[in-house]
């Protein structure tokens, strides 16, 4: 699978002669084509671990599209299914690159044949908090947190590390043919001994104490002055409301001859004297709990010095006057 086409070899060729002169000697070629071969004996032979060390080697030393088919071969024979997956895949990018149709082919199948058996890992991170993730030692890209990740299956470590903050890490099992995993990286601890952070104290206000701080209980007094309000104003309404519907069954009845057999306009009048009622009768009840409400948040508050209060209705408003 590493030889190439005489066109191939002729661009390469031309190629390589415009590269530095830190590109692959011959020397390197002669040790890359040695690994392949034997690389290629211990495939035979059913040594696939052994095999694939030799592959890496060559690549390294003389990166070649024919030696990345055979190592992604060779990841997928020991069960590492997620990477011959991505070799697959970079040997199709590859052999587009190099010209090579064929190959390019039959990465593509190889890739598409191994989706269905990927398995993944998903890491979930604790919203809210900026922390470092790591896979088998490897950083894993913040866009990829909470994303499914194709993995090989077995064991793999995550861990998770902050400035200040204490280490996690856990250990998942991962199977074979398409198993999923989710792990959550909890809210990280603070470091044991770590300097707390300091804190400036805040300046001294000029600002006169308020009536909260100077008077024990006058949040709740305020409380109690604004549900009263809500009462007074539920008792005005259903007063309102009732002398409505009042003037309303008198209107209806006057339609009606004799009552209750009513025409459509005593209908009308009687439906509207309805809905003030009901309305007269929701608002005195809100009235009557607001005002009960209220007395009982007032004279339950603390008491401190307080000078008089003085409480008045006039028409449209409502006075209070006094220290809370």
């Amino acid at each position: 699978m590493r030889r190439w086409s005489r066109a191939t070899v002729f661009a390469v060729a031309a190629f390589l002669r415009m590269m530095p002169a830190h590109a692959a000697g011959s020397g390197d070629i002669a040790s890359a084509e040695a690994l392949f071969d034997e690389g290629r004996k211990l495939m035979q032979s059913g040594q696939y671990s052994e095999a694939c060390a030799k592959f890496e080697s060559s690549q390294k030393l003389d990166p070649g599209v024919g030696t990345m088919l055979n190592l992604a071969d060779c990841y997928e024979k020991v069960g590492k299914t997620a990477t011959a997956w991505a070799e697959f895949r970079e040997a199709i990018s590859a052999a587009h690159t190099a010209g090579s149709a064929d190959r390019a082919t039959i990465a593509q199948q190889r890739a598409a044949a191994l989706e269905p058996k990927l398995s993944y890992v998903t890491i979930v991170g604790w919203k809210g908090q900026t922390v470092v993730v790591t896979r088998d030692g490897t950083p894993v890209d913040a866009a990829m947190v909470g994303a499914a990740i194709p993995v090989d299956p077995g064991r793999h470590v995550i861990e998770a590390s902050a400035p200040g903050k204490r280490t996690w890490s856990t250990s998942v099992d991962v199977g074979a043919n398409g198993d999923r995993v989710s792990v959550s990286v909890p809210i990280l601890p603070d470091e044991a001994g770590a300097a707390p952070v300091p804190v400036s104290p805040p300046p001294p206000s000029t600002e006169p104490a308020s009536s909260a701080e100077q008077h024990p209980g006058s949040t709740q007094r305020t409380v109690a002055i604004v549900a009263g309000s809500v009462g007074v104003a539920g008792v005005v309404v259903g007063t309102i409301f009732g002398i409505r519907a009042s003037s309303k069954w008198s209107d209806a009845k006057s339609h009606c001859d004799p009552y209750p057999y009513c025409g459509a306009s005593g209908v009308d009048a009687a439906n509207s004297a309805r809905s003030s009622a009901n309305i007269a009768t929701v608002a005195f009840i809100v009235g009557a709990a607001g005002i009960a409400g209220g007395a009982v948040l007032w004279f339950t508050a603390p008491r401190a010095t307080e000078g008089p209060v003085a409480l008045g209705i006039g028409p449209g408003n409502l006075l209070v006057r006094g220290r809370f």
